[in-house]
């Protein structure tokens, strides 16, 4: 049931919104040929290389539509809730796991992140599969091979879609704090390595691309308002109903399992990355721990089951989970049609496409500023079709032409369409203060601007 609505969720209006800034990356570098690649990430998201391959294979199999190229998000996303049910089933009960996955599917950030042509939901499946998978060797025979196989090779595939993933393991670690049992910790210190083992090769190539998260702002009170609102959609009543199921499903445990599990897995990999921010790097961001909203459905489910048995001597048993849970869905119901309008991604790149499209004709040339800004017109390449999109830049998309070439190049054009981002300068500068054009429409699309240079005719003799 919880998959169910997890998938049903995923695939309402699917495609209402446009592709954003992020996703316009995603598409565009996995829509380029193959041969494209080491090129493309030789500058650029290298440690998001294999996430890339993965949706190149899907777009070769269905095309670049939002449908297709978010897709996987959804299907991971309901993996993810009908593991987690299994999981609460597993350390508590059938109410805690059924009520747990449906707690995560109806969250809107867990919605929100499903609709996305980004590697996160897929990150979270592969998290909370091994949490999964830990959480069973260890109960039933920590002896066994196959399953810390599994374990290892689940956050190896993770770390490959994001590095972040391995944050996951000193909760793992603490899960195991209690255990007495012969080599357990032997065979998951050898898992643990394996899978930090997979993924070294990949981090050691991408340290020469840590400036690109270097807009990371450090975590402060705002980052908790936005965590808060992302999380939950901003409405209190659902803020509250979880949390207090949340606070009754740790602390008042009919199993200790639950707040074994939970409690690390929500703490640790948010609290080493906040510390980090702090003291050393900006690294946290609130969708790269999109797996840790997991550990906060499955100690409500818990505390649903608690609430139950506090009560079922007045209520049918089924009744109380059927009211907390409609409870939420329908004070969530608004931020769900939210997150599918127009307008609620920091980006509207179809919109932008769709004015290039209808606007430019055939010949016009395109200024990307920075240069990188290819990436948001190609999600939608019919917007650039007949445009020359070459002449003024370099040989890859990757460089901008130095002025003096740039004031060269423009000698023989007559119309030029500027995509850049807000507050962006460089040749958008140029440009502008070329004498021979002049601006004459701009339009906003969120963080992307456009806008259309004319030539002035040349003065009569």
């Amino acid at each position: 049931m919880p998959a169910a609505v997890a998938l049903a969720l995923g695939l309402w209006r699917i495609d209402a919104v446009s592709y954003w800034a992020d996703e316009g990356v995603s598409v565009s570098i996995a829509g380029r040929p193959w041969s494209d690649l080491p090129t493309i990430l030789q500058h650029m998201d290298l440690a998001h290389a294999f996430y890339y391959v993965l949706l190149k294979c899907v777009i070769w199999l269905g095309g670049t539509g939002e449908i297709v190229t978010r897709l996987p998000s959804v299907i991971a996303t309901a993996a993810t809730a009908g593991i987690l049910a299994a999981l609460g089933r597993r350390i508590d009960s059938t109410t805690t796991g059924l009520c747990a996955g449906l707690i995560y599917a109806l969250l809107p950030m867990v919605s929100r992140y499903a609709q996305e042509a980004r590697q996160y939901a897929l990150v979270t499946a592969l998290v909370i599969g091994a949490t999964y998978l830990l959480v069973v060797t260890v109960e039933q025979d920590p002896k066994r091979v196959r399953p810390w196989a599994g374990y290892a090779l689940m956050l190896g595939v993770a770390s490959w879609l994001h590095l972040y993933a391995l944050f996951i393991l000193p909760a793992h670690a603490a899960v195991l704090l209690r255990r007495r049992q012969e080599g357990v910790w032997s065979r998951w210190f050898l898992a643990a390595g394996t899978a930090c083992a997979l993924a070294a090769p990949l981090a050691l190539a991408a340290r020469s691309q840590v400036g690109l998260i270097s807009w990371l702002p450090r975590p402060d009170l705002g980052t908790i308002r936005h965590l808060r609102w992302l999380v939950f959609g901003g409405n209190p009543v659902v803020i509250w109903t979880v949390l207090a199921l949340a606070v009754i499903g740790l602390c008042v445990p009919l199993t200790p399992t639950v707040r074994t599990v939970a409690l690390p897995w929500l703490v640790l990999p948010i609290g080493l990355m906040v510390a980090i921010s702090l003291t050393v790097q900006p690294i946290f961001y609130p969708r790269y721990v999109l797996y840790c909203v997991g550990a906060l459905a499955l100690a409500a489910g818990a505390g649903v089951t608690r609430t139950v048995t506090w009560v079922t001597r007045r209520a049918p048993a089924y009744l109380v989970p059927v009211v907390l849970l409609a409870l939420i869905a329908g004070f969530v119901g608004p931020a769900h049609a939210v997150i599918r309008e127009p307008g609620t991604r920091p980006d509207d790149l179809r919109a932008l496409a769709h004015a290039l499209r209808d606007h430019a004709r055939p010949g016009d040339a395109v200024l990307y500023v920075p240069a990188g800004n290819w990436m948001s017109v190609l999600p939608y390449p019919d917007s650039v079709a007949g445009l020359d999109t070459r002449t003024l830049h370099a040989d890859t998309f990757f460089g901008e032409l130095p002025p003096d070439r740039l004031r060269q190049a423009l000698t023989g054009l007559t119309r030029i369409w500027l995509v850049q981002n807000k507050k962006s300068y460089g040749n958008a500068l140029e440009l502008h203060n070329d004498p021979r054009f002049r601006q004459t429409a701009h339009w906003s699309f969120g963080t992307r601007q456009l806008s259309r240079y004319d030539r002035l005719p040349t003065p009569q003799r």
